[in-house]
């Protein structure tokens, strides 16, 4: 999986049109501090040059082109000691969990359309677009022969684990699936590159009432990493009262297979999948 353990800052300067543009780039590593520093000093000294040719500046954060940012939070490996996944913690502050062949699909339900306002109104019945959803949802993974999945109700829509066979992020038969159960481009691209299945675990905190966190992962001086401990501590308060997904069904032949085991007891259990509880 290519989940940096490493990030380091480099700042700096360049001046374009008499005014001072103030430059931040970011490095990331899986081998050491040392490593990351460097690179972000490469891309600072990228970023310069490109200033000063009189190119444009490149916008957000290139969701889908580059690792995310987040702090590694536990490390599950399996029987044979090989990294089965990693729990990380999110830009706006839930558990992720990232793994290494279990498949997670996300399938968001589209946005309520305004004709329904009309049906409504002439008394007619509006069609679910989630019962439309999870028809095409069941179709699509009875379409993989052999294999098992479980589905979960979300706030926004679906959610898919494959509990056998265990997939490849990246590879035809991976995004073959997540084309024909209709997961966000976005986030197939970043599951490629991050060579890691994404699933969150904890709800998204306004859903919860509650702000965004304060600053982003490495919280490198005292006063950020204290501002951040306090939201952390209201935002687990708040959200220990819901649910990130409810299980429905099993579809396919049940199995489970025995590196996907604990990763599923994960899941289910910090999700809130069985517990009842609201989702968010």
């Amino acid at each position: 999986m290519n989940i940096p353990r490493f990030w380091a800052a480099a700042r700096g300067e360049a001046r374009r049109g008499g005014h001072t543009l103030a430059l931040l780039c970011w490095g990331w590593s899986n081998e050491s501090r040392g490593e990351a520093e460097a690179r972000a000093r490469e891309s600072l000294a990228r970023l310069v040059q490109r200033v000063l040719r009189g190119e444009d500046l490149p916008r957000g954060y290139g969701y889908g082109t580059r690792p995310l940012r987040e702090e590694i939070i536990e490390e599950l490996r399996g029987a044979d000691g090989e990294l089965a996944g990693i729990v990380t913690r999110n830009a706006y502050g839930a558990l992720v969990l990232n793994a290494s062949r279990a498949l997670f699909i996300d399938v968001d339900l589209p946005p309520a359309r305004r004709a329904g306002l009309f049906r409504r109104w002439f008394g007619e019945r509006e069609p679910d677009p989630a019962e439309a959803s999870l028809t095409s949802l069941r179709e699509a993974l009875r379409a993989q022969p052999g294999a098992s999945f479980r589905l979960y109700r979300t706030a926004a829509g679906f959610r898919v684990l494959a509990t056998d066979p265990l997939f490849q992020p990246g590879d035809p038969a991976s995004r073959a699936l997540f084309e024909k159960a209709g997961a966000d481009p976005a986030f197939v691209r970043l599951c490629g590159l991050q060579r890691s299945f994404r699933a969150r675990l904890t709800p998204k905190p306004w859903r919860c009432g509650r702000p965004q966190p304060p600053g982003r992962h490495p919280r490198e001086d005292a006063d950020a990493a204290a501002r951040f401990a306090r939201w952390l501590v209201d935002y687990e308060i708040a959200s220990a009262s819901y649910a990130t997904c409810r299980f429905l069904e099993c579809v396919g032949r049940e199995r489970v297979n025995p590196e996907i085991a604990p990763l599923l007891r994960l899941h289910d259990e910090a999700s809130g999948a069985s517990s009842g509880r609201p989702l968010a």
